[in-house]
């Protein structure tokens, strides 16, 4: 009876402390002591890890309850739970949007706890690459009269998430991520630098058409060589391949044009002929599988039939009900194509 009677007690004290007392300060000694810190297992965590945060308070004086408010991005991580280690009662944890609110109060007659003492413990998952600073935003104390002091704190810490194949640059483009992963995971595409994949950099004729055949693993004999193509290019036997087997044609000069930035509706015309010839399609698109598209008149004539059948197999979705054929691809656009490609052959 009587552990009951002080369970009540101080789940009363916990919600006297969240809710009846967010503007009343008392002044006493206690108002001026105490630090709080927060400690974040890893500033580097990879996707799908759990994370494991301690929040601590150091030359504490008579802390009966305590009430810890957290900021953090739940788009890069979820939050699994929160436990203290002080004798006493927890009240579950307050989770709204992007605040959690953990609060906690000791059982019993008695002063509070004083010294050191890590308060709580809370465990969150990565969920999405890039970067999440998780804040440790105040701390309100009650003492064993009720005294209470709140003390901003505003501790952050960033993490930086990241998938194990993941490149740091691609905190905009979490519509390619999974694709870009993936490529990299099998070698199919490589980054430009130390974990950095240029995934808005413009792609060129020749690079596309390497990263093509790599991923159809298409081999056969050399045709004739472009004019504009030095032998020892490291795309002029892709390219002489291409050729061969009619990939690509070339302009009435005879020449590939390798370093100019490819197209989109180029990208999809390689990349219907590609999937033909390696016996991966035989549908053809037409006009009505482009009808949600209010760009289809910038099309050119060559390509209509290669962009409406890429539409039509799903390769290519466009955005903003358009499908901009004019338009330079960039790698990470580049990289979805592929792995809509590798994923609609199997």
């Amino acid at each position: 009876m009587f552990l009951r009677k002080w369970m009540k007690i101080s789940f009363v004290l916990v919600l006297f402390i969240s809710w009846i007392l967010p503007t009343t300060s008392w002044a006493s000694e206690a108002d001026e002591s105490g630090t709080f810190t927060m400690k974040v297992s890893t500033l580097m965590p990879n996707q799908g890890d759990t994370i494991e945060v301690v929040i601590a308070g150091q030359q504490l004086t008579d802390v009966y309850a305590f009430e810890i408010n957290l900021e953090y991005d739940p788009t890069r991580l979820t939050f699994i739970d929160a436990k203290s280690d002080v004798p006493g009662f927890s009240v579950p944890p307050s989770v709204k949007n992007s605040h959690i609110q953990l609060a906690h109060t000791k059982v019993g007659k008695g002063k509070g706890f004083e010294g050191e003492q890590s308060l709580f413990k809370l465990h969150f998952q990565a969920i999405q690459n890039g970067n999440n600073e998780l804040t440790l935003s105040s701390v309100k104390i009650v003492d064993s009269n009720l005294g209470n002091f709140t003390k901003q704190i505003n501790a952050k810490s960033t993490l930086t998430i990241h998938h194990p194949y993941a490149f740091d640059d691609l905190d905009s483009f979490d519509w390619a991520v999974e694709a870009i992963e993936d490529l990299a995971s099998k070698g199919i595409v490589n980054g430009t630098g130390e974990r950095q994949f240029s995934p808005d950099s413009a792609v060129t004729r020749a690079d596309f058409l390497v990263l093509l055949m790599r991923a159809l693993g298409l081999k056969g004999t050399v045709g004739q060589p472009f004019d504009d193509i030095e032998a020892d290019a490291y795309y002029a036997q892709p390219v002489a391949i291409a050729r061969n087997l009619g990939i690509v044609q070339g302009d009435e000069v005879n020449q590939f044009h390798p370093k100019a930035s490819i197209t989109r509706e180029d990208m999809m015309v390689l990349t219907d002929r590609a999937l033909r010839v390696s016996n991966h399609l035989t549908l053809v698109g037409d006009q009505s599988d482009l009808t949600i598209f209010e760009d289809v008149s910038l099309i050119s004539d060559y390509a209509f039939a290669s962009v409406a059948t890429l539409v039509k197999i799903g390769l290519v979705h466009g955005y903003a009900n358009q499908v901009f054929p004019q338009d330079t691809t960039n790698r990470a656009q580049a990289a979805v194509l592929i792995y809509n490609l590798l994923t609609y052959i199997k």
